[in-house]
């Protein structure tokens, strides 16, 4: 497992998120407060509510992670989208929001296997988004499964997920009102595992397109994809939370103010 290790120490990782504190501090005077949405759940992670939306992120929890381990991944993952929503303003831009996102991360110490962003190539005439998602997040866990022992069962995670958000009106509500706008979506799906050796395993896929949709909800909605160009990036992640300590207060900083920017709806993964 070291070679899917951070190559990034932990003290850059201190100077990097002390940086972003820094930076959000001069920038949050000059900006517009953010959106007044609500339907914010602040809860912490249980295991009984093991999947949420977290802004236009759908994650999903394995069965082996700890509880400890999900704050840690919704820590990072909730700054991450801040620093992507933060630096790529507006909804203009998919590909050079996803690839800020996973460069905190990897600034944060996790491994990311990959960063490419590309476009989806549909087999049928017609998509609907919820089997787009799965399909290439598919992708990333063989990727995973490629090189990690135990990460066929993010896949079993990833359909458990999906299928329980169908039950979840208000989820899929503000899912979909995170996700879509007029240029087009950044919809992420992540689900997440722990290794035997304690290694937290994330594979994660992110979708916009552009052209033609719908006025209706984005997910579950099939699309003719000659009207519709799909663009995803696909990548696995793995972080060692024994990295964690040394950043957990001022990442907690960072996100104290801002938390609600990034809005979040528990809902349980084995309805």
């Amino acid at each position: 497992m070291a070679i899917f290790e951070s190559s990034v120490s932990v003290s850059e990782s201190v100077v990097f998120v002390k940086a972003c504190v820094e930076k959000r501090k001069r920038g949050v005077a000059a900006r517009p407060r953010a959106r007044s949405l609500v339907s914010t759940v602040t809860s912490n992670p249980t295991k009984e509510l093991d999947a949420l939306v977290l802004g236009n992120s759908l994650i999903g929890y394995g069965d082996k992670i700890s509880i400890e381990n999900m704050a840690i991944i919704e820590n990072l993952i909730t700054m991450s989208k801040l620093e992507a929503n933060y630096e790529v303003p507006g909804n203009k831009d998919p590909k050079a929001w996803y690839h800020v996102f996973t460069e905190c991360m990897e600034a944060l110490g996790c491994f990311v296997a990959d960063n490419g962003y590309s476009k989806y190539s549909a087999t049928t005439l017609k998509v609907q988004m919820d089997n787009v998602m799965v399909d290439i997040i598919q992708a990333a866990i063989e990727a995973a499964k490629a090189a990690i022992p135990g990460a066929t069962v993010l896949s079993a995670v990833t359909n458990s997920t999906l299928d329980a958000l169908k039950k979840e009106p208000e989820a899929i509500n503000l899912l979909n009102i995170e996700s879509k706008n007029a240029e087009g979506v950044r919809l992420s799906t992540i689900p997440c595992e722990q290794m035997a050796n304690g290694i937290i395993l994330i594979a994660i896929a992110a979708v916009d397109h552009q052209g033609e949709s719908n006025d209706g909800g984005l997910l579950f909605v099939d699309w003719k994809t000659s009207s519709l160009d799909v663009f995803h990036g696909k990548s696995f992640i793995t972080f060692n939370p024994a990295r964690y300590a040394e950043i957990k207060s001022t990442v907690e900083e960072y996100l104290g103010p801002h938390r609600k920017e990034v809005l979040l709806k528990r809902f349980s993964r084995r309805k």
